[in-house]
């Protein structure tokens, strides 16, 4: 495994960010997002998901369950040093994240393009295909060498994965009125893997006091590794925190 891949941990404050990755991707996704975060100051934790940044067959028997678990180590881990918690997800991580706002007492959330509802309508169909298909892939997109790097995702995954996701997916639709927790909803118009209104859906139906919304024109779904929307990202992230 790359040193990229690898689960990070940088001490500093007390006020820690989790920041979770997307589907079959690694901790690079959000790297950059991640010490950004820790350049102001802040403790970070990128966290690695079940059967992540290996190979693809190790995600087979991975359960949507199983990525919450994931995630839920990742804040216990936080808790030991900070006593503010602030978890950021990316994609899947999103929802990941989101479902950590309903299961914890934490400080605040933020969403970036959450995957509530994916533009590949196929994706909803994945619980039947999986049956008849055991791997799929998507079409792969040319980046510069300087954004590939952070961009360490499977070459394929299983079928029956992405219908986890999609168990995932609706089961955070059905908390999220439980949610009470700040939150800053992040999503480009251009995103071509998750459909923007995912974001309206979020903030309409959460059930938080204090909901944040940051619309991006561009910067694709990989809005984590595409400057210079990547630093705005990281300095509305900043401003979110000093103002909870």
């Amino acid at each position: 495994m790359t040193a990229l891949k690898l689960p990070y941990f940088k001490a500093g404050s007390q006020i820690g960010c989790l920041l979770i990755h997307g589907f079959t991707s690694t901790p690079a996704e959000l790297r950059l997002i991640g010490e950004g975060l820790a350049r102001v100051g802040y403790t970070t934790n990128g966290i690695l998901l079940a059967g992540h940044g290996t190979q693809p067959e190790d995600l087979l028997p991975v359960t949507y369950e199983d990525w919450i678990e994931s995630a839920q180590q990742g804040i216990n881990q936080l808790k030991k040093s900070c006593k503010k918690i602030i978890v950021i997800g990316h994609s899947m991580g999103g929802l990941l994240a989101l479902q950590m706002a309903a299961r914890n007492k934490i400080d605040g959330v933020v969403t970036i393009a959450a995957a509530l509802k994916p533009a590949n309508r196929k994706a909803y169909w994945a619980w039947l295909f999986k049956y008849f298909q055991t791997y799929t892939s998507l079409p792969g997109k040319e980046w510069p060498p300087e954004q590939q790097q952070y961009l360490l995702h499977y070459p394929y995954f299983p079928v029956a994965s992405v219908a986890e996701l999609q168990r995932l997916a609706a089961h955070t639709r059905g908390i999220l009125p439980q949610i009470t927790t700040d939150i800053l909803i992040v999503q480009t118009k251009d995103d071509t893997t998750v459909r923007p209104e995912s974001a309206e859906i979020i903030a309409q139906r959460i059930s938080s006091k204090r909901k944040e919304c940051l619309w991006l024109e561009e910067g694709t779904h990989s809005v984590p590794v595409v400057p210079p929307y990547n630093a705005q990202i990281v300095t509305r992230i900043d401003e979110f925190i000093q103002n909870l």
